[in-house]
């Protein structure tokens, strides 16, 4: 019997066990992006979307130091708790453990094995994929869901591979936690987004870009309901 490698981590040692406590139960997924704030106060577009449903954000700042960071994550985690809402930090796994619910990493960020040592299994990991294999040994290391993508081309990320909706469905079967579908998702492309094996979907400048993001954001919350409904789930 081949033993487990050193490095992972035995299989259960990961965050939460219930599968419904590592994904967004509405299905959607916010990526809240400095970059596309556009000069609006966080904080207040938060709320806004909080009280539109949304249930899960990723805040996402390349840019900043981390104490600019960990000062924004102050003002929008009461926000979250309050709502009953996670709130997931992009790549800085220091300041997950602080003071937020996990941390989202991608394929130059923290190893997901060590992001695991440090979090401790309390805490939420995801990870960003686009191959089965990837998929796999983020699972393996302790992610407790997986951003793929980018599914559709999309300009938040104008360099990233695009998957298409085979891709995804790959990644779906054979990944055994949650998988968010990421990448020029809008509600036109929600459905096929499902059915092809996604738990839910990640959107940024789907909802930051729309003339009324809380509208927006409901709207797509709407669409993941009947989309689900259509398709049994």
């Amino acid at each position: 019997m081949r033993r487990r490698p050193r490095s992972l981590p035995p299989r259960g040692a990961h965050g939460p066990a219930d599968q419904n406590a590592r994904r967004p139960r509405n299905g959607l997924y916010l990526v809240l992006d400095r970059d596309l704030l556009g000069g609006r106060d966080a904080a207040a577009l938060l709320e806004s979307l909080l009280a539109a449903g949304v249930e899960w954000v990723q805040y996402r700042d390349k840019r900043s130091a981390d104490r600019e960071v960990a000062a924004e994550l102050g003002r929008l985690g009461p926000l979250c708790r309050a709502a009953g809402a996670k709130l997931i930090v992009n790549d800085r796994a220091a300041l997950a453990a602080a003071c937020v619910d996990g941390v989202h990493l991608g394929a130059s960020d923290m190893p997901v094995v060590d992001a695991r040592r440090t979090l401790g299994p309390g805490k939420l990991i995801g990870g960003s994929v686009d191959t089965v294999g990837e998929a796999l040994r983020a699972a393996a290391a302790g992610a407790d869901y997986l951003g793929a993508g980018a599914v559709f081309p999309t300009a938040t990320k104008k360099d990233a591979a695009v998957l298409g909706l085979d891709g995804l469905a790959r990644i779906c079967r054979a990944a055994k936690i949650p998988v968010v579908a990421i990448g020029g998702i809008d509600r036109t492309r929600v459905a096929a987004a499902l059915a092809a094996g996604a738990s839910g979907i990640a959107v940024a400048s789907a909802v930051l870009r729309a003339g009324d993001p809380a509208a927006e954001a409901r709207l797509l919350i709407e669409e993941i309901g009947r989309a689900r409904r259509a398709g049994g789930r």
